[in-house]
């Protein structure tokens, strides 16, 4: 590889995941939290907000987890009557008190119970807002990704430093989640105000509802944080009134430009706004570039892309065809690498080859139209395809992992030529030899798809079509296929062992003719 490798998950941890690796993840965890809610404790007035903070003062936000702090203790209200004390300096035993509260906060690592991920429901109220600060963390996460386990959250955490944005920006630079260059997370999308909600709950705040106003207040770009968290000093009492008063209010009323015809325009440009902030300012919070690739995730999520070229390849088909016949040969021989560049093709190709290759016996032929394909069936020749798929590219480059093949063919989208591309640009070498190595890469991807007959698969992949590819090409790119155009699609395939025994015998049989021919004129003569 080219340049400084990337600092990866497992560097410095027990290999794998397992349950000492999993309590050193949390351990590390938690002292990055311990150290958010010192700092918070030494800007905010004590001991007048600790019992705030002490409830409902998680760390679970869109900005740097100290200011989440500060904002969520600030937004909630305490359940008891306030104090008719307005916000004031602090008093001139601060210190002792500070240690007082912090002692509160800090995480009794000896209580087996603080590495269950998830706490405990019974055990969850008894922790420490650190803690469940981390449950709600690890939740945000694991709600708004597929996928994502606990154990993997954890592992982006301790990368991002507990942080909770510059966790979002690894899961999206790994699942290669990006429009236009820019990180595709939304502070605004519905997913995220859902998984928000789900980490409140986990995190045990007792109005999740305010976290949730407070955290996307917060994150609008329509207000300038800084105004109010600048600097690392304790914060004044104007300064709180003002932030109580903003999270009160809520990110709908700060927009007082008002014009309806205006609004969706304005939407969209604070949903951009918002992305550039959470892209540079995690860029900022986050250091060294990292990395994370957990296999497992990363396979479901290749699976989720292959099924999704699975559905496409079932629209182009004929109804008709497909209800009676093609959705066997789909799905026995169906897979989506073969002759073409693009998976869906494949598939299609796939299916109508394997459909005249190997034809349903008479007897077995079904005798009414199938209304659905069951879903099980659908994800074996699915799993049957990512198996093929990666064999195929470890085979074309052999310093490629397991791990490494997936994620090439999951930031391709499962096209296994534009994968292959890709880790050459990256460094990897490919086999010498252009045509066996083919051969040799269809054909241990037959084997590891559990094709029936992995030589023939190897023969019609690398056997050239008989129609111009641009014809093909048009034919497979348009909308739903005819019956007509899967017979031109048939009739372009290399011809099978029994149309080659027949086609053999023809030849033959024309050459005896004009040879008799030929001796019956001369006789005449």
């Amino acid at each position: 590889m080219h340049g400084k490798r990337d600092r990866r998950i497992g560097d410095g941890y027990p290999p794998g995941f397992t349950s000492a690796s999993l309590k050193q993840d949390i351990c590390v965890l938690l002292d990055h939290i311990h150290g958010f809610y010192k700092a918070a404790l030494d800007r905010l007035p004590m001991p007048l907000l600790a019992a705030r903070l002490l409830e409902a003062g998680t760390c679970v936000g869109f900005l740097d987890p100290v200011s989440n702090i500060i904002a969520n203790t600030i937004a909630y209200t305490h359940s008891r009557p306030p104090s008719p004390t307005p916000l004031l300096s602090r008093s001139d035993e601060e210190g002792t008190q500070e240690s007082s509260i912090l002692s509160k906060i800090i995480t009794d690592t000896n209580d087996k119970f603080v590495f269950q991920v998830p706490l405990s429901r019974h055990k969850a109220d008894g922790m420490t807002i650190a803690r469940r600060s981390l449950d709600g963390l690890v939740t945000f996460l694991t709600s708004h990704y597929r996928y994502l386990a606990g154990s993997e959250a954890l592992r982006y955490l301790c990368l991002a430093r507990a942080d909770l944005l510059a966790a979002v920006r690894l899961i999206e630079r790994d699942r290669n989640k990006r429009r236009n260059g820019e990180l595709a997370f939304s502070v605004t999308s519905l997913t995220t105000k859902v998984a928000l909600e789900c980490a409140a709950v986990s995190a045990r705040h007792p109005e999740p509802d305010i976290l949730v106003k407070a955290s996307l207040t917060m994150a609008s770009p329509l207000i300038d944080v800084s105004m109010f968290l600048a600097g690392h000093g304790p914060l004044s009492p104007a300064t709180l009134e003002r932030l109580a008063e903003l999270l009160r209010q809520g990110r709908t009323s700060m927009d007082l430009r008002g014009k309806e015809k205006n609004k969706r325009k304005r939407k969209r440009k604070r949903s951009e706004q918002t992305s550039e902030a959470i892209e540079e300012g995690s860029k900022n919070r986050l250091g060294s570039q990292s990395t994370f690739r957990y296999t497992q995730s990363l396979k479901l999520l290749l699976l989720g892309k292959i099924h999704g070229l699975y559905l496409q390849a079932l629209a182009k088909l004929p109804r008709d065809g497909l209800r009676k016949r093609h959705h066997c040969s789909l799905l026995k021989g169906g897979y989506c690498y073969g002759p073409s560049d693009d998976p869906v093709s494949n598939i299609i190709l796939n299916a109508i080859w394997y459909g005249s290759r190997f034809p349903t016996p008479h007897e077995f032929e079904l005798q009414f139209k199938v209304d659905m394909i069951c879903t099980d069936m659908l994800a074996r020749i699915e799993c049957c395809s990512l198996y093929g798929l990666v064999a195929f590219l470890r085979t074309c480059l052999p310093s490629l992992t397991e791990h490494d093949a997936v994620w090439y063919l999951f930031s391709s989208d499962a096209d296994v030529h534009k994968a292959i591309r890709k880790a050459k640009k990256h460094g990897h070498a490919q086999e010498v030899c252009q045509d066996s190595y083919l051969q040799n890469a269809y054909r241990q991807a037959a084997v590891a798809s559990w094709h029936p007959d992995p030589d023939a698969l190897v023969t019609f992949a690398t056997s050239s079509l008989n129609m111009e590819s641009a014809e093909l090409l048009a034919i497979l790119q348009q909308g739903t296929l005819t019956d007509g155009e899967v017979e031109c699609i048939s009739m372009a395939l290399p011809p099978t062992k029994f149309q080659k025994v027949a086609t053999s015998s023809s030849w033959v049989l024309s050459k005896k003719q004009i040879r008799c021919t030929i001796n019956f004129t001369s006789f005449a003569a």
